[in-house]
């Protein structure tokens, strides 16, 4: 395999590592939890993302929470 293959598996990697976290964070999982699933503490995975991103991410599973409970 040659570095451009290695490179461009690496870059695939990490696209599907950011939508998973995403997908934890969207369905309800805390920062908290996802930063310890992945060994890492809670500022690096804040760092993973723009400014406020993950917190975001966390509102609007709440609030879709809310509205299913409602519903």
């Amino acid at each position: 395999m040659d570095d451009a293959a290695i490179n461009s598996l690496a870059t695939e990697l990490h696209s599907v590592k950011m939508l998973l976290i995403l997908q934890a964070l969207a369905t309800g999982c805390q920062q908290k939890h996802v930063a310890a699933a992945l060994g890492v503490s809670e500022a690096t995975l804040s760092r993973m993302f723009p400014k406020g991103f993950a917190k975001e991410i966390s509102k609007i599973a709440d609030r879709r929470a809310t509205v299913e409970a409602n519903a």
